[in-house]
């Protein structure tokens, strides 16, 4: 049901979300209606079903959807996502509604409980959010629009022990009381009060790492799919990245297939960054068989719970080498198709990994490479 209408697509990031590295500075009025106007129109949406993907997920900030002071919805903003599901019907495409950030959201907080999943005056705020969205676009059945409830979470309250990174140790009986899946439960609640059958993704912890699947709480639910992101090993899909401090001090040329033990070398002389690597940091090859045994894990989590699962990210870099992106690329679609897990590129257009540059040109060869 799920993997049918939304087998594969490409995420629009930088436009509702993420605008700021993108919108001409300073950030008036004036340079975000412009950019807000210009970055995604109809005709980028029908560039993409041209290329033959059957949905976009549109990530969405928080800060930019809703007002605090009025508890209401931004209806600029919800007249540009009612603009983007007009063009997408037009184009036969579905969509993928994430909220991409929020008050109290930490990225990567895997050591200590994070605002939003600790003060309940913001975790209101998240619910009353999907609330109003869920009343707003009411009358957009599924599959055409469905919600993602949160990017990328990160959750300490389920955090696997720095010795145990793959959970092996983690007990079921732990997961009532992992604060994402208390949260999740109650905001589902909220909107099933409003819209019954509405398609919801539910993301993992470890910032949709695909290791931490089988902490989430499942409900009985059948219009309620769990997701996943796929960037590993992050020195390869990631190197040199200048928004990386780690990365750009690396600064290696990563291939696929290769050898990577010498960022194995760089993190035990940097043992700072080593949690954020450690599903990764005894691995000496990126390569093929690296990806089949991280990807088992969604594989399982399929098999034992007779879910679907999607994965809303993955991509490579645009300082990658071109063939070795579309070859790690291309793998990890097969991999994904073989076992029927829907997926969705990042990223479309800028924030060094999209296909485009703000222009709509071709950043590099990757662009052939994917859309061929």
């Amino acid at each position: 049901m799920f993997y049918e209408n939304f087998r594969k697509g490409i995420n629009l990031g930088g436009w509702l979300s993420q605008y700021e590295f993108i919108a001409k500075q300073p950030l008036t009025r004036e340079h975000l209606s412009q950019h807000f106007n210009s970055f995604i129109v109809k005709t980028d949406i029908q560039r993409i079903a041209s290329w033959g993907f059957d949905h976009v997920r549109l990530p969405v900030s928080g800060y930019l959807i809703y007002d605090p002071e009025s508890q209401s919805l931004n209806q600029d903003i919800v007249e540009k996502i009612y603009h983007c599901i007009s063009w997408c019907e037009d184009c036969s495409l579905n969509i993928v509604l994430d909220l991409h950030d929020v008050w109290g959201n930490v990225y990567g907080a895997m050591e200590e409980l994070m605002p939003l999943l600790s003060n309940e005056d913001l975790q209101k705020r998240f619910i009353n959010i999907w609330a109003l969205l869920t009343k707003e676009f009411k009358d957009v059945r599924h599959p055409t629009l469905l919600f993602e409830l949160l990017n990328e979470v990160s959750d300490a309250s389920g955090s696997y022990s720095p010795t145990d990174v793959t959970g092996n140790n983690f007990l079921p009986s732990d997961i009532i009381h992992c604060k994402w899946n208390i949260l999740y439960k109650q905001t589902i609640r909220k909107i099933r009060q409003i819209d019954s059958k509405r398609w919801i993704l539910v993301g993992s912890n470890g910032q949709n790492s695909v290791v931490y699947l089988k902490e989430l709480f499942l409900i009985d639910d059948p219009n309620v799919f769990y997701n996943f992101h796929f960037y590993d090993p992050q020195v390869f899909t990631h190197q040199r990245a200048h928004f990386s401090e780690e990365m750009s001090e690396y600064n290696q040329v990563v291939t696929y297939p290769d050898d990577i033990s010498g960022f194995i070398s760089y993190l035990q002389e940097h043992p700072k960054f080593y949690s954020k690597y450690a599903l990764v940091a005894k691995e000496e090859q990126n390569n093929k068989s690296l990806m089949d045994k991280l990807m088992q894990y969604a594989v399982d989590f399929k098999r034992l719970t007779k879910k679907e699962l999607y994965c809303g990210e993955f991509g490579v870099i645009n300082t990658a080498p071109v063939k070795d992106a579309a070859n790690w690329l291309h793998d990890l679609a097969i991999i994904m198709e073989q076992h029927r897990i829907g997926h969705a590129l990042w990223n479309y257009k800028c924030l060094d990994f999209g296909l485009l540059d703000l222009e709509g040109e071709p950043v590099s060869k990757l662009y052939k490479e994917v859309i061929k």
